[in-house]
């Protein structure tokens, strides 16, 4: 792909980005609605013995039964290159003398070489998204439409959209990482630097695979 291309692909992808801000940690779009997300960790399901998995599913169930309010489950997943780590271990390997570490950090580099070969090394993300949206605040704010599809904010009316988002948002938010809690997992919200890195992620990802 030329420079040109290039450019322009990345120009109609940063063009259709629905984010029209982040305020409080909360990310607010384009048609108006708001959302926050949540980072959890996850368990190796196939490892916990029956009755740690009923528990797994018993506390599941107990979440979903308790939700009055909609939620999204995102799993995100990402290639990642261990060249890098690959180069740590045969730097650990010529500086030590130990003969039988040697011999391990030979074997163990051989085993994740050849695993990089055979398999895409994957990292999984997992999140939960609460959106919010209220007909009302749109209802009674003073907004023009551009494109049919962005909406322009006033600087009145985002302030009153974060106010009421804000409200709404965080007993939520702070219900679901009980749920969590109960289910052994631990999850945080992100913070704006965080939900920067999972955007870029997401949208670099996308753009490089036509590259």
């Amino acid at each position: 792909m030329d420079a040109k291309v290039r450019a322009k692909a990345k120009a109609s992808t940063q063009d259709h980005i629905p984010i029209e801000d982040i305020i409080d940690d909360m990310v607010i779009l384009r048609d108006a609605s708001v959302a926050i997300i949540l980072q959890t960790t996850a368990v190796n399901f196939d490892l916990l013995s029956t009755n740690e998995q009923d528990n797994k599913i018993y506390a599941f169930a107990g979440l979903l039964n308790s939700l009055v309010f909609p939620i999204q489950i995102l799993v995100k997943t990402q290639r990642i290159d261990i060249s890098s780590y690959l180069e740590y271990l045969k730097k650990q390997h010529k500086n030590t003398d130990n003969k039988d570490l040697q011999r391990q950090l030979t074997i163990y580099t051989k085993f994740v070489g050849n695993l990089i070969v055979q398999n895409d090394v994957l990292d999984k993300s997992f999140y939960v998204v609460i959106p919010y949206k209220k007909g009302s605040v749109m209802a009674g704010a003073k907004v023009k439409k551009k494109r049919d599809t962005h909406v322009v904010f006033t600087e009145k009316f985002k302030n009153r959209l974060i106010e009421e988002a804000h409200a709404y948002l965080i007993p939520k938010r702070d219900h679901i990482l009980k749920q969590l809690g109960r289910m052994g997992l631990a999850g945080h919200q992100l913070n704006r630097e965080e939900i920067i890195r999972v955007f870029y992620d997401i949208y670099n990802d996308n753009i490089e695979q036509y590259e």
